[in-house]
């Protein structure tokens, strides 16, 4: 990895992971060494997941897809890849850091969502791989652990951050995005939650990263060992750790913004649609970070009854599922979390 490429920072986050208050709070608009994308710095693959949304492939096995609809999803990804090379690409010729928030999920390629969902024992499909230009390598590769549309040559190129939060709060809040943008029948759609409704994507990500990262030699200068994680409780109740996510990346930690006045309508009309005003909603009301977001003293028998009442008993045992399942990778991830420098 060549020092250019080391300024390249990937936030890899997952759905309701209070990713849009840690956007907020970098400030990005304050950072003038940082390349600026968009409100949420980053989701270049969302048009890819909005696709599979409208050609109803979601919770679907990859196997029964038609060829256009393959071949219509896998120019999506490609055009994906391409507007997130063209952002890398002016931002390194201009000197500036590049970090880009993506879900991990979003990235997430055909083949593995269908072998999660429906076993691997059936497909017949290779993974799918994005090409990337030749400055990567001549041979491009994928191994284990790589279940995104993005070889490894390429991965590679970035330092990780990844962000998680207790699924007990993450399930139930998407679910609640579920059901306000897209009704019932989608929220109702097992298939189509299983796959998101997990932190499998973002462990295994993360085991991929751990493994093909290098750690820092005997007697450097730098402490950090990549990739990094951050717990949103951590955000919410010691927001320092955020100061020292800031120094290591190079940022200014003194622009950071733990408090704000809630968004104008000026604001609001830059959202493009009701799905962003609504997945924004709570962010857009706040003033600062509300600690009554964090998952201490949460019990999950407790809250289980909760999603009964709200979901109905049917769909509350299946979000009480997810979460439950959820738990060890969110106790293994937790575990290798970013504390503050005086923690």
């Amino acid at each position: 990895m060549d020092s250019n490429r080391c300024r390249r920072f990937y936030l890899l986050t997952h759905p309701r992971s209070c990713s849009n208050l840690l956007v907020r709070i970098l400030s990005f608009g304050d950072q003038p060494n940082v390349a600026q994308h968009n409100i949420g710095q980053g989701y270049f693959f969302l048009p890819s997941d909005q696709l599979r949304e409208e050609l109803k492939l979601q919770g679907k096995n990859v196997e029964s897809w038609t060829q256009n609809e393959q071949d219509q999803m896998k120019q999506a990804y490609q055009n994906c890849f391409k507007e997130l090379q063209k952002h890398v690409d002016v931002a390194e010729a201009e000197g500036k850091i590049v970090f880009v928030k993506e879900h991990a999920c979003f990235m997430t390629e055909p083949t593995a969502l269908s072998g999660f969902l429906f076993g691997s024992e059936n497909l017949k499909q290779a993974p799918w791989t994005v090409q990337v230009p030749s400055t990567y390598g001549t041979e491009i590769t994928r191994s284990s652990l790589n279940e995104t549309v993005l070889p490894d040559e390429f991965l590679q190129t970035w330092l990780p951050t990844f962000l998680i939060r207790h699924p007990a709060l993450m399930f139930p809040s998407h679910y609640r995005t579920i059901l306000d943008n897209l009704g019932v029948d989608a929220a109702y759609a097992e298939g189509e939650r299983s796959e998101i409704m997990t932190l499998h994507w973002t462990r295994v990500l993360y085991d991929w990263y751990s493994q093909h990262l290098a750690k820092p030699e005997s007697g450097s200068t730098s402490d950090t060992s990549w990739p990094l994680l951050l717990d949103a409780d951590d955000i919410i109740n010691n927001p320092d750790v955020v100061v020292r996510l800031c120094e290591i990346v190079g940022m200014d930690s003194t622009k950071l913004q733990f408090e704000w006045k809630p968004a104008k309508k000026e604001y609001l009309a830059q959202l493009n649609n009701d799905v962003s005003r609504r997945m924004l909603s709570t962010l857009t009301a706040s003033a600062g970070i509300m600690k009554e977001k964090s998952s201490v003293d949460i019990d999950i028998s407790i809250e289980a009854k909760k999603w009964r009442e709200e979901f109905g008993q049917s769909e509350g045992e299946k979000v009480e599922g997810w979460v439950r399942a959820a738990i060890p990778d969110y106790e293994y991830l937790r575990a290798k979390r970013l504390r503050p420098s005086s923690a």
